[in-house]
């Protein structure tokens, strides 16, 4: 929820997208300040835009002699944001439970108190006045595992000034099935129950990241903004390595999918799971310290999952794993999975909690493969070796009304416009988002391959 409102305020305040990133958590505002380090993956897994991973590593802790460094900070106040959600006329509302069986239909719309912001900054000059003379240390564990020879390290963040709230309604109306507990309200409309989230003054909202070169003589040099995108070639299946997936037991599959749907139900553990899976592929303990910030029951949803992948909050972080090549499969699995959700708005991951219930994940997946053929691999002129046996017309029409309009509503999600009137399908696809097609093939393969 926090992702998703830091994504809107960073749209109106850099519309190019080009230096503001989001922040993805509140949970590492502390890492996300200007000096510390950032990781950087380049079309991370089989997205086009550039991922950052937080870490808690400064440009000083990597300089030979960065004890007394020292750079005065800007910090000037700038900017205002508010935005709210008001409905006409009376409603009194009252939370009772509801099944799976329960039609609605909607979206979430969240609504944030007025945020005022401030700009906390690095003066590029003095930052290259201050390290011109130092020198990298190659010893360092941070350095020792760089991919390449360039420090990403932040330079500017926007933060919160003071205090502020976020609120997160689903507004539903009829036609969807939501498997969980609703508000009936008097005005004949059902609402999600709300989550709230309060975050304090100082908390980053978006960052901006600079480059810096690693020179032959260990020294730094060049500075420039980094760009947050570069050249995609093109759609490509997602690589989805579920065998091992596959051949868990029954009872374990179910443990597995009962976490994922916890997962579903709040997408605010996703950037916290994100991150920790990402420590955990380079084979070091995660930092589980942000554990102790969480409420009970996010924290006890994020500890169920790495007790299932054998991540011990006993073992110090930062250390390197043992791991099962059977773990490091999985965990490569989960780490596909959760990245994927995180790309996806809230609303969807309640559908597709809604069609776990339901029972039609496969028969979304063959839509999707489906759909793959016919826009998306037409778009790279592959051919078609093996045309579907089904059409995506006769597929469509095997849903019924209510799971037909969930299916409808994530396929809109990545622009496929799909109509059902009688026995007559028709679709159109308006500005296919080939990410957002991926992530939710992505997200549907690893469900049913639990679910069967």
């Amino acid at each position: 929820m926090f992702h998703k409102a830091a994504q809107k305020i960073v749209k109106e305040l850099d519309p190019g997208g080009h230096a503001l990133i989001p922040a993805k958590s509140t949970y590492f505002s502390n890492d996300l300040k200007p000096l510390y380090l950032i990781k950087i993956k380049k079309g991370f897994l089989f997205f086009s835009k550039d991922e950052y991973f937080t870490t808690s590593v400064t440009l000083a802790d990597v300089l030979k002699d960065g004890e007394d460094l020292e750079i005065e900070l800007q910090s000037y106040g700038f900017s205002r944001y508010g935005s709210s959600m008001s409905a006409s006329g009376h409603v009194t509302a009252s939370v009772c439970p509801v099944n799976a069986g329960v039609n609605a239909s909607g979206g979430v719309s969240d609504i944030i108190s007025t945020v005022e912001m401030k700009k906390r900054g690095i003066s590029e000059t003095k930052l290259l006045e201050a390290t011109k003379d130092r020198k990298i240390n190659r010893g360092h564990s941070f350095v020792k595992r760089m991919p390449t020879e360039f420090l990403y390290v932040i330079s500017e963040v926007v933060e919160t000034d003071r205090q502020c709230n976020l609120n997160s309604l689903f507004k539903a109306n009829t036609g969807v099935a939501i498997p969980i507990h609703m508000v009936e309200a008097s005005a004949g409309v059902a609402v999600l129950s709300k989550q709230n989230v309060s975050f304090p003054a100082g908390t980053t909202v978006a960052y901006k990241v600079l480059k810096l070169r690693i020179t032959e003589d260990d020294t730094l040099d060049t500075l420039w903004f980094e760009s947050r995108t570069h050249c995609a070639y093109g759609y490509q299946r997602p690589e989805i390595p579920l065998t091992e997936l596959t051949q868990l037991s029954k009872d374990i599959s179910q443990l597995f999918l009962n976490a994922f749907l916890q997962i579903l139900g709040n997408s605010d553990n996703l950037p916290v799971l994100e991150t920790m899976l990402d420590q955990i592929n380079d084979g070091f303990q995660p930092n589980l310290q942000v554990l102790d910030l969480m409420d009970d029951e996010n924290r006890t949803c994020v500890e169920k999952l790495l007790d299932l992948l054998g991540i011990q909050k006993a073992d110090p972080p930062e250390q390197p794993l043992t791991l099962t090549r059977h773990q490091n499969e999985i965990i490569k699995i989960v780490n596909i999975f959760i990245q994927a959700l995180n790309e996806l708005n809230p609303d969807i991951l309640t559908l597709l909690e809604s069609s776990i219930e339901m029972k039609i994940i496969s028969r979304q997946l063959k839509l999707l493969e489906n759909i793959e053929e016919r826009f998306f691999k037409n778009f790279t002129f592959e051919q078609k070796i093996n045309p579907p046996e089904e059409t995506l017309e006769t597929l469509a029409l095997q849903f019924t009304e209510s799971e037909f309009e969930i299916t409808q509503k994530i396929l809109k999600e990545f622009g496929l416009h799909l109509k059902r009137e009688n026995t007559s399908i028709s679709c159109e696809m308006n500005h296919g988002n080939e990410d957002i097609f991926s992530s939710i093939f992505v997200a549907l393969s690893v469900l049913e391959a639990l679910d069967n």
